[in-house]
């Protein structure tokens, strides 16, 4: 199988509105505008629960009961999905729908186009648009999505937060790591859900769309040269300013290049030459399309990353260096002032000589 869609049960289990063209492997149900949790709920396959069943251990043939350990097991199939101790609370699926149609109803900018789950149903997940023609930041359209996720296999909480996608290349970054909170709920598995606290929770996220655009415009505005651009991506590698490209390993030196190109492709495509806005946008190009993943398919294993792993913490790091590090802070300039170069040959040439000399 090439995709990480969970296909238990003899279907895909993805639901979506739009065009099947655009959607992840051409997969899944279909769905009319105006559908309800129920019917979403059918067409995604997310009827089941999750259930904790006591877990045992067989030693010839006498089985002993494991204490404080609980099995996470599929009501539909039996598949366990992890284990938690007694005091992890499994979020149901419907849950999850719960929440995104609750938010719906809060604001009706908001709408649900994506619900289904993956790993054989380890995680859920469900995304709803805000707005119906998306946000323009630093003149270019940005589509923000709320996603909503919970797994089972105790490696994260339920997570409620917004994201957003660059419509030229399918960019997206955490609208919370633009810093404010409200666009980011996480509710532990040991403590009981509270659809209503969530509910209330989630209000305060459409208005961090303002800031967001607020922090992108400001970003456009604010000069990185590509001297900066080059310490930067050093900075987000943890490779020393001063260091000799021989005493930096292979993998840092390659993702170094990438990054490079990410910033070359990420200026052809409209962000500002030599801005801020132009960096970060790159990082995350690189995470989404470049960044090298280990095991099974690259793309499904890059969109976990991106979403839930090592790529969202890359993006984040990426935002704090631009709004929180006082020393990087420093490098940068204002105004901003478009660059006259050409991008690509100021790329080449800042890829040529962009460690100490030997």
């Amino acid at each position: 199988m090439s995709h990480n869609i969970d296909m238990t049960n003899g279907r895909a289990n993805i639901a979506f509105l739009g065009s099947r063209n655009d959607i992840w492997h051409k997969l899944g149900t279909e769905m009319p505008e105006g559908m309800d949790v129920d019917a979403w709920a059918k067409a995604a396959g997310l009827e089941w629960f999750a259930n904790k069943v006591p877990v045992f251990v067989d030693w010839n043939g006498v089985k002993t009961l494991v204490p404080n350990v609980k099995a996470i097991q599929r009501s539909d199939n039996g598949l366990v999905l992890g284990t938690g101790t007694d005091q992890y609370q499994p979020h149901q699926p419907r849950q999850v729908l719960d929440w995104a149609n609750r938010y719906v109803e809060q604001d009706s900018r908001f709408r649900i186009d994506v619900a289904g789950s993956l790993k054989e149903g380890r995680i859920i997940w469900v995304t709803a648009t805000f707005g119906t023609d998306g946000v323009t930041i630093a003149g270019q359209k940005h589509l923000i999505r709320l996603l909503m996720s919970t797994t089972f296999d105790t490696t994260g909480a339920t997570i409620n937060k917004l994201t957003d996608t660059r419509v030229v290349c399918n960019n997206t970054l955490d609208v919370a790591l633009g810093g404010d909170k409200r666009a980011e709920v996480r509710t532990r598995h040991t403590s009981k859900f509270d659809a209503d606290k969530v509910s209330r929770e989630l209000e305060g996220m459409a208005q961090s769309v303002d800031k967001y655009k607020a922090f992108g415009d400001t970003m456009a505005d604010m000069r990185m040269v590509k001297e900066t651009v080059s310490k930067y991506f050093k900075r987000l590698l943890d490779i020393p300013f001063d260091v000799k490209a021989e005493d930096v390993t292979a993998r840092k030196l390659n993702q170094f290049g990438d990054l490079n190109r990410a910033y070359s492709q990420t200026v052809r495509e409209g962000a500002p030459a030599e801005s801020a806005w132009a960096a970060l946008q790159s990082v995350t190009r690189y995470v989404d399309h470049d960044k090298s993943t280990r095991g099974g398919d690259a793309n499904e294993a890059r969109l976990l990353s991106a979403q839930f792993g090592s790529g969202a913490a890359m993006k984040a790091k990426a935002v704090h260096l631009l709004t929180a590090d006082e020393d990087f802070r420093a490098l940068l300039s204002q105004p901003f002032v478009a660059s006259a170069g050409n991008v690509d040959s100021d790329v080449k040439a800042l890829l040529a000589r962009p460690f100490v000399k030997a």
